[in-house]
């Protein structure tokens, strides 16, 4: 899984030409870990897989034999109109091993879901509250056992700011996970984009989660290969790739 992360981490910096627009890794537009207001075009259809390092997941549910190991998700994802988006997430746990060997996974399906009640104005912020992993039992035939591993809420506010034929992205928000083990991640979070004169097409990411500094880039290829990838605390690094379509046949806008 490393290599596949290192490739898909090259391939994203070498990428040209190409564009792209902030991706998150359940699916729904966002930054790198922390929620945006900003949103996927109307129409806009995603099939995506995304590299997990540990330190992505939470510290319970993600663990075999008392130790957090790498995984990776696949999702579907849609913005049926330009103020809603939602996605289905399966992110794969380890059953069991034999030695190095994983033999048995399992999955953990989470649904999210994104509103966005306020578009950005001349003088104000785009606004946006949403919710990850809000329906898991609905696809859980023994809800008992429902873990919401991933649940949180949130708000908000993304302002964009030109200069120079340059551009800058804002992000703050506010979030809230349901359980305890990932509380380090509540409370204020944010982050700045940057998207340069030279080369519009691409967007520079910096965040903070509530507990790391995340930096990463992703990109656009050929209008529907979406690439991206992140180092947490210039350690960890997490990466993916995502299929795109717009199925009301609108032309891609930067």
């Amino acid at each position: 899984m490393k290599r596949i992360a290192l490739v898909l981490a090259i391939a994203t910096v070498l990428s040209i030409p190409a564009a792209g627009r902030a991706q998150q890794y359940m699916g729904t537009s966002g930054l790198l870990h922390v929620p945006s207001a900003e949103m996927h075009h109307e129409g806009d259809a995603f099939m995506g897989i995304h590299y997990l390092d540990k330190h992505m997941t939470p510290d319970t549910g993600f663990l075999y034999a008392g130790e957090k190991y790498n995984t990776f998700d696949y999702y579907v994802a849609l913005t049926p109109f330009k103020w809603i988006e939602v996605s289905y997430v399966c992110t794969e746990r380890i059953h069991a091993k034999q030695g190095d060997e994983i033999t048995k996974w399992g999955k953990d399906r989470s649904a999210s879901i994104k509103l966005r009640p306020l578009e950005e104005g001349v003088y104000w912020p785009a606004v946006a509250i949403g919710c990850n992993d809000f329906a898991t039992s609905v696809f859980k035939k023994d809800r008992t056992d429902v873990q919401l591993y991933f649940m949180n809420v949130y708000l908000a506010a993304t302002k964009h700011f030109s200069f120079g034929g340059n551009e800058v992205g804002v992000t703050l928000a506010y979030r809230h996970y349901l359980r305890g083990y990932n509380a380090k991640w509540n409370g204020l979070v944010g982050g700045v984009t940057f998207r340069p004169a030279f080369f519009p097409q691409a967007r520079v990411v910096a965040e903070y989660t509530g507990n790391e500094f995340l930096l990463g880039m992703d990109v656009l290829l050929w209008r529907h290969l979406r690439l991206q990838a992140g180092v947490k605390d210039f350690k960890y690094m997490h990466a993916g790739l995502a299929l795109q379509f717009n199925l009301l046949g609108q032309k891609y806008r930067y």
